[in-house]
């Protein structure tokens, strides 16, 4: 069965999701979530929720068999709270029942006696020395501490004409994907467990599901159904809380349970775009060489680690931007606080010290009179540049390429201030660059077993999913271009734990860079062996339908060839802040045009060029819709998304209707320049696109609009608030 619903079905509404397979006669699982973002828990009663007619089990942290965690690197989060709730979105008991109705009614009887603390809330409240501790054993809530050096900052600081100093502020962004987190549990005869959901990497979650349940691994069969966005919420901890939740109702009482989150309890639980605080200084000389760049990135977690330290290290590692910088000294920490937890998500970090290097760019060129496309091209990394870790750059660099696409589309030489009918418009730019795949955050490889069936049917079983990307089909691409038939004749199977290599996960936009490597790696063994059979056999194989002809009437059974793709270990160390972060990086320039109404504080972007590297296209259309989702969620990023927290900690805007995304009246037509030049780490030469567009928009709006208005806004979203602030008119 293929994994990903063909396109024309899920814009139709017709492609089947996790909630359209459940099975009958199922219980209905559901969390009590904590009151407070910061309390003790002085006592915990259920007795009144087991009395509801139709509830049949409330299960709570004394009943988990195995390891009561559900976090991916660092053991610091429950899956059911025992004694302190440090999130709005702990939960502290289960209540299974056979009536979803009866459920609701259980959970409102549960009684919970908590003793509130004082909530810590924002990253300077956290890193006081005054503040209370998220994590008793974490002094001043810094989880880890990562840094970058080159050079020698002091002295670069010394030689530089000018310098501009600014601290730059970005929220906690929510990922808004369609589909909820939906999971259900089916006991298996031998006392095991069959687990359907919306799980973005589920060997990540087998392995951390089985420790929780108690059961080993090959006992626990997850199975991956198609899904309906995830953008990195679906990658953390919110998949292995709802399949653990479920399997743990399923084990006790030895029925089929289901979970599914509702909207806002998807938005409190799931992993959000880290909050940051960065403060940025950048020097160097009239003539606009770059000399020195001193930051410190802060970017607050939540209450738990999640990925946290992953997203820190892609963050500070690209801080300083895409320049070469003599001088460079980059501190970065996270921080725990009280506010839902942080994770992944598209652009993992990037897009958040994209926005302050790219802004304190423009600054600069403003502060010496030039302009900053000039600033760029002087300064950009080039072909055997140095960056910023130390790192000598032997692939190709396409920044200067890029740019000059974006620049001559934009003809960014107009006069920003210009008014149109009451209205200023500006224009600005950003350059990205984004480094592909995992780098330091751990081994990376995929594998991939390719077979070909009697009935002329080629199946690649391979452990990545396909959550509307559009990978499956550009995996089929691959296979079917080196076994030189029609793609219909490739099925990319449902992925099964049970049956599928372990690929690792599904971020990091690694699917076409690690698994269509893994693929065209056994699709070229699979030829060769089928093909030396033939020749035994007295056969010669010169066409895609001679292999599958040969296969269907000669051998007539399974031919089947395993593949391994593995990059080569980088070794950037984080604490002595240099080395190879990443083998390769993906580069790419930004450019928009803005009209800003300085009466209403409004911006709306008139036109956005995107030009990026993608190494080699394997399918167009899906590389430019890529692009064009990332610069959407860019956009979102940049001038409305943002969940907003009352005074007491309490997120107020947990729904689609409050949760502001933008529409097709937000946007303009996205216009793409897709450049290609062939990466020489990977035999496909691809580059990763799926997320390093969305690092450009915020800096560029924000350019754009100082470029309008005369002013810098250096806190997102961009609101009609913050601007008029900013240009005195409240």
């Amino acid at each position: 069965m293929a994994r990903r619903a063909e396109p024309l079905d899920a814009v139709l509404g017709c492609g089947i999701y996790t909630a359209d397979t459940i099975p009958d006669e199922v219980l209905y699982v559901k969390a009590v979530r904590s009151s407070y973002p910061h309390a003790l828990v002085r006592r915990l009663d259920v007795s009144k929720a087991l009395k509801v007619k139709g509830v049949i089990d409330v299960i709570t942290h004394a009943d988990v068999p195995g390891v009561n965690v559900s976090a991916t690197l660092i053991p610091d989060r429950p899956l059911l709270v025992r004694d302190k709730v440090r999130s709005l979105a702990d939960a502290l008991a289960l209540v299974v029942g056979d009536d979803p109705v009866a459920v609701d009614e259980a959970i409102e009887l549960v009684e919970v006696e908590y003793e509130p603390l004082k909530p810590v809330m924002t990253i300077e409240e956290a890193i006081s020395d005054a503040s209370p501790k998220v994590h008793e054993e974490v002094e001043r809530n810094i989880v880890r501490h990562y840094k970058v050096r080159k050079g020698n900052v002091a002295k670069g600081f010394e030689e530089c004409d000018v310098i501009v100093e600014d601290t730059y502020r970005t929220q906690t962004q929510d990922p808004a994907a369609l589909e909820t987190e939906a999971a259900y549990a089916i006991p298996d005869e031998d006392g095991g467990l069959t687990i359907v959901g919306t799980v973005q990497n589920p060997f990540y979650v087998r392995r951390g599901v089985a420790r929780i349940l108690n059961i080993p691994e090959d006992k626990l069969n997850i199975i991956a159904a198609p899904i309906g966005g995830t953008f990195g919420g679906k990658s953390d901890e919110a998949p292995w809380d709802v399949c653990a939740m479920t399997g743990l109702a399923a084990l006790r009482t030895n029925k089929p349970a289901v979970y599914i989150y509702s909207r806002d309890e998807s938005m409190l639980v799931h992993s959000h775009r880290h909050a940051s605080l960065i403060k940025h200084k950048l020097g160097g000389t009239y003539e606009g060489k770059l000399l020195a760049a001193e930051v410190e990135v802060y970017f607050d977690t939540g209450a738990y680690a999640s990925v946290g330290p992953f997203v820190l290290m892609r963050g500070i590692v690209h801080a300083a931007g895409p320049y070469e910088i003599p001088n460079i000294k980059i501190d970065g920490y996270l921080v725990y606080t009280n506010n839902v937890m942080a994770g992944s998500l598209r652009g993992f970090g990037n897009p958040q010290v994209h926005f302050a290097a790219e802004s304190q760019i423009d600054q600069f060129a403003r502060k010496i009179g030039m302009s900053p496309v000039e600033v760029r091209l002087k300064n950009m990394l080039r072909d055997g540049s140095v960056t910023a870790t130390g790192q000598v750059l032997k692939d190709k660099v396409s920044l200067r390429e890029c740019l000059t696409n974006v620049v001559h589309l934009l003809n960014s030489s107009n006069r920003g201030g210009e008014d149109i009918n009451g209205r200023s418009i500006g224009y600005g730019v950003a350059l990205v660059y984004h480094g592909n795949s995992l780098g330091p955050e751990g081994e990376d490889k995929a594998s991939a077993v390719i077979s070909i069936t009697p009935d002329g049917v080629v199946r690649v079983r391979i452990g990545l999913t396909d959550y509307g990307t559009g990978a499956s089909l550009g995996l089929a691409k691959i296979v079917s271009g080196i076994l030189n038939i029609p793609p219909s004749k490739v099925v990319i199977e449902r992925l099964e734990t049970r049956r599928a290599p372990d690929s690792g996960g599904t971020f990091a936009s690694r699917s076409t860079l690690m698994g269509g490597n893994a693929v065209k790696k056994a699709a070229e063994q699979l030829f060769r062996k089928i093909r030396n059979m033939a020749f035994e056999k007295g056969y010669s194989i010169t066409s895609g339908e001679e292999l599958l002809r040969f296969v269907s009437e000669e051998l007539r059974e399974e031919v089947s060839e395993y593949a391994e793709f593995q990059l080569p270990t980088c070794d950037f160390d984080p604490e002595k802040g240099s080395g190879t972060p990443y083998l390769q990086y993906t580069y790419g320039a930004v450019g928009v045009e803005v009209e800003v109404d300085k009466e209403l504080g409004t911006v709306k972007v008139r036109r956005v060029i995107a030009s990026f590297d993608v190494g080699r296209v394997i399918n167009r259309a899906f590389a430019e819709a890529q692009v064009e989702g990332a610069i959407t969620q860019g956009i979102g990023f940049t001038l409305l998304e943002e969940l907003i927290r009352g005074k007491t900690g309490k997120i107020l805007n947990l729904n689609l209707a409050d949760y502001l995304v933008p529409t097709s009246a937000d946007l303009p037509k996205v216009e793409i320049i897709l450049v290609e030049n062939p990466s020489p780490i990977t035999p496909l030469g691809v580059r990763t696109i799926g997320e390093p567009p969305i690092c450009g928009p915020a800096p560029a709006i924000a350019n754009a609009v100082e470029d309008a208005t005369g002013v810098r806004v250096k806190e997102l979203p961009i609101t009609a608030e913050r601007l008029l602030k900013a240009v005195n008119r409240i």
